[in-house]
């Protein structure tokens, strides 16, 4: 004879007459509670019962208040989260494991009750629920609350906006990682350290993860859309472990393509010329990146000219990267918090740059203590001072560097070179306030000047000048806006004293002055769009060539001013319409006029742009448009997950770009100028695609990237042969356009942790000018097309780091490159006893090929937890080989021959000794 059934099942024939449609409402929650107590509830206050499997854990958080409509669905959806699942049986609720599917009665005996019903009294968790939430749920150490259940319209998804510091200092933590466990899905914190993710209602298992901080687990008690704020604990690391971590925000399947982030362990590990950590020069050791040599200010992205790289920090635009001819970086690696590169995919936000955006973010500042820091070596000397304005709301950060390098210059026997001096100087200062939870204001200023002087012969001294102030607001938990007033000015001042009648002095400066505002909204889980708009004023004051010296025969010359004006609006929508596809849209339409006042040369139709071809002069009046040029831009990227790990990623561009650089030498000098587009010089207009296919190995300890790239570029300037910048202000007729064509392969493998990490990277690229007008007048080289002067085909670059222990890091990186296009003196002929070179085809030869070596070491001091003051070393030998690698090759006329010499900048060891100090321990930042 079969058992007797439990009383819990007799219970449920009692109450089977309520109907199965019939709908409970509650009165007695009201933000949420544990399924223990609705259990209780329900069977205290209502003339039904829920029934939990024995096993089920009661601690679960049910989210409420509920209504007559959405009891069941709601309790339904909530239990799914933890794999669970509600059965209605007649108007009684069953929890279970496993879908229930009724068809008679089971048979149980007394002491097997699958069902269990609890009363009120009973309030011990059982073993199995331990076991439950052990092997299930998250290590949860505390609960973060998340809006209000009033606040709820029972309507769908809401929003979930955290910000993201670091616990010691306030800092906002950029990149960091948000990890849903239930869902699995998750969002990093973008530049301002907030991220934004869609959610519906409920409790979920939440792993906030970013590099150098301890992984941290929450609970998220989601009851409405609203936002909060979470410090995470800088990691300790023991004596006994030594790791190396990556940030997995930047794992090459996930992040965008063409994109490039340096981390700032790797910034302040790597060997450098004179002990100065420069951030410019370590992107040269990415794939894509390359310079023509030492002592060169400037890269070349893709095969692109270095005035076709944008570089701002805090949006402010920088002119000149470098101090002293490229040896010295701009800015002071110790304020640096960020730094990314944009060289495949450019967001729609940037405009007026072809080949890349250098984006650099500096630190706020420490919220909550004072903190010193700074570093000396031979040359030069930085010290940085942070602290709080008001404790936990505003924050502070003044750094200045100067150099001392003129006692090095005495030692050296050249009389030209032991007279000359040569410094540098720079302030950064920024200051940020949060004014309320929705509402923050940051104010940041940077200065650099440089000085340099060669005997009596030469003498420059240049300087750039920027401000901007930025205004953050949240509109809704959904949408944050900002908005930022820019300022930035680049100026010099040049004396030649080089041939006595031809000394000359010069001064010129470039102002811009820009207005931006930018909003973001989280439309849905899947949707996340950007829109914006930017106007640009422009002020070149070109200054006057006026003879110097009173041997000086010059001719003053005034080379004008000029003013334009440059406007954008953009939207793009970054869109997940499948778990494998990620799609960017993007979509900015600018527009561009010269303005007056100035006078406009007409030149004679089918004739060559000189003057002696003038036929009329029309006049501008002050800030009258002179010609518009506007035109859209698209940009699109397609990131598709092959498998976890395994990406393939398209990307296309179009850019146009209204500035560029006047200049018939390899480098940038600090004299050289800049010019705008006019009525006679078209606008810049570039289109890039790109490809790419990334992949983890060996569990996400080896990255592998190869990218191909095409570019094309419309209206590249190209000076004519003889040109001179200060001899005339209508550059249109030293000037000619022609055409550009870009293509390569970047290849990468990089090991980003471990006690041995770094990187290989090879770049194989070609650029190619071609100026081939209707006319004769209008071509170089015949319109046959040449390389340009940064076509580098090969490059192979390696970076190794291999820690020791916590205590000793040794670094090593390898350079080789092709050498650069050159034109060269092929013979020497006379005419009328006047000596005529004849030079070869427009960049026909190359010089030697590059190859480097630099070493370095750095040593900390002792890890005391407990100490006020904390140094280290860094002992640095670059060009370790002492290869004379030629900057470029100059020719001599010997006896009636013509003779060529290699000049090298660098071609012997140099070693160099750097002291890093700071208040507080090890671990400090």
């Amino acid at each position: 004879m079969k058992r007797i059934i439990p009383f819990i099942w007799g219970l449920l024939f009692f109450t089977a007459s309520y109907s199965q449609q019939q709908t409970p409402i509650f009165d007695f929650c009201k933000d949420s509670i544990t399924l223990r107590d609705l259990i209780v509830n329900a069977k205290e206050n209502k003339n039904f019962s829920i029934y939990a499997h024995k096993d089920i854990p009661l601690t679960v958080l049910i989210p409420c208040p509920f209504d007559s409509t959405d009891f069941f669905a709601l309790l339904s959806k909530t239990l799914s989260r933890y794999n669970l699942f509600l059965t209605n049986w007649h108007g009684n609720f069953l929890i279970s494991e496993q879908p229930i599917a009724f068809t008679k009665l089971p048979e149980f005996t007394e002491q097997e009750s699958l069902f269990t019903e609890y009363s009120s009294k009973e309030k011990v968790i059982t073993d199995a629920e331990q076991r439950y939430l052990k092997g299930r749920g998250a290590d949860i150490v505390e609960t973060i609350t998340v809006g209000s259940s009033s606040m709820y319209t029972g309507k769908g998804k809401v929003n979930v906006t955290g910000i993201l510091r670091d616990q010691s200092s306030g800092e906002t933590l950029i990149g960091a990682t948000v990890f849903i466990e239930e869902l699995k899905v998750g969002t990093a914190t973008d530049l301002n350290g907030v991220f934004s993710i869609n959610l519906e209602p409920g409790h979920y298992n939440a792993r906030f993860d970013c590099i150098g901080q301890k992984s941290t687990r929450y609970q998220l008690n989601v009851l409405s859309s609203g936002d909060f704020t979470l410090s995470l604990e800088r990691s300790v690391m023991q004596i006994d472990e030594v790791m190396v971590y990556g940030d997995k925000s930047l794992n090459v399947t996930t992040r965008d393509a063409g994109f490039e982030r340096i981390p700032l362990t790797t910034l302040k590990e790597l060997p450098m010329m004179l002990g100065e950590r420069d951030v410019i020069k370590v992107s040269e050791l990415l794939p894509g990146i390359v310079s023509i040599g030492e002592g060169v200010s400037g890269v070349n992205v893709r095969g692109g000219n270095y005035d076709q790289n944008g570089f701002f920090i805090n949006k402010v635009p920088i002119y000149n990267t470098s101090h002293l001819f490229g040896f010295f970086p701009a800015f002071n690696p110790d304020v640096i918090k960020d730094f990314s590169i944009y060289k495949g995919h450019m967001p729609a936000e940037y405009g007026g740059r072809l080949s890349s955006v250098f984006n650099i973010v500096s630190k706020q500042g420490n919220r909550k203590r004072y903190n010193v820091r700074g570093g000396i070596n031979p040359v030069t000397a930085n010290f940085t001072l942070e602290g709080p304005i008001v404790k936990d709301e505003g924050s502070m950060l003044l750094s200045f560097r100067k150099t001392y390098s003129d006692w090095i210059l005495k030692q050296i026997s050249d009389p030209d070179i032991r007279n000359s001096s040569a410094s540098f100087g720079d302030i950064l200062l920024s200051a940020n306030y949060e004014v309320d939870s929705k509402n923050q204001l940051g104010l940041f200023t940077y200065y650099s000047s440089d000085h340099f002087r060669l005997s009596d012969i030469n003498q420059y001294t240049y300087s750039n000048f920027g401000n901007s102030l930025n205004w953050k607001h949240r509109l809704s938990h959904a949408t944050r806006a900002e908005v930022s007033l820019i300022t930035s000015r680049y100026s010099f001042n040049t004396v030649d004293n080089n041939i006595g009648p031809l000394a000359y002095t010069h001064d010129y400066s470039i102002n811009q002055y820009e207005i931006q505002g930018i909003v973001n909204h989280l439309l849905n889980e899947k949707n996340r769009i950007e829109a914006g708009i930017t106007t640009t004023f422009y002020n070149l004051n070109k200054g006057s060539v006026n003879p110097y010296g009173n041997a000086s025969l010059r001719i003053p010359v005034e080379l004008g001013t000029e003013n334009g004006l440059e406007g954008a609006i953009f939207i793009a929508d970054n869109y997940d319409p499948l778990p494998w596809l990620n799609v960017y849209l993007g979509l900015r339409y600018s527009a561009f006029a010269p303005l007056g006042e100035r006078n406009s040369l007409v030149y004679q139709e089918g004739q060559a742009r000189e003057l002696k071809y003038v036929v009329d002069t029309l006049h501008y009046s002050r800030l009258q448009p002179i010609k518009w040029y506007h035109g859209p831009e698209l940009r699109a990227a397609l990131n598709f997950k092959t498998d976890k790990n395994g990406s393939v990623k398209v990307a296309f561009n179009q850019t146009r770009q209204n500035l560029f650089m006047l200049n018939n030498t390899i480098t940038i000098a600090p004299n050289t100028q800049w010019q705008l587009a006019s009525e006679h010089l078209n606008p810049l207009l570039g289109k890039q695609l790109s490809l790419g296919v990334f992949r983890n190995f060996f569990k996400s300890t080896v990255e592998f990237s190869l990218e191909l790239f095409a570019k094309e570029v419309e209206n590249i300037s190209e000076f004519k042969d003889g040109a001179n910048f200060i001899a005339t202000p209508h550059i249109e007729t030293m000037v000619l356009q022609g055409e550009q064509a870009a293509y390569g392969l970047e290849v990468m493998v990089r090991k980003p942790k471990g006690r041995l990490n770094g990187w290989v990277a090879y770049t194989y690229s070609r650029s190619i000018v071609e100026v081939d007008g209707k006319e004769n007048w209008m071509k170089i080289n015949d319109g046959i097309a040449y390389p340009s002067n940064y076509d580098v085909p090969h490059v192979i670059n390696g970076v190794f780091n291999y820690r020791f222990n916590r205590r000793f890091n040794l670094s090593s990186t390898a350079t080789y490159q092709t050498g650069r296009p050159i034109t060269y003196p092929l013979a020497i002929y006379y005419s009328n006893n006047i000596p005529v070179v004849d030079y070869s085809a427009r960049n026909e030869f190359r010089i030697p090929d590059y190859f480097r070596i630099d070493l370095s070491l750095a040593v900390e001091g002792n890890l005391k937890r407990n100490k006020l003051f904390h140094s280290s070393w860094v002992f640095g030998v670059y060009n370790l080989t002492g290869r004379k690698n030629p900057l470029s090759i100059y020719f001599k006329l010997d006896e009636g021959r013509i003779k060529g010499y290699k000049y090298s900048i660098i071609g012997t060891p140099i070693f160099t000794a750097t002291w890093v100090f700071k208040l507080g321990n090890y671990a400090t930042d």
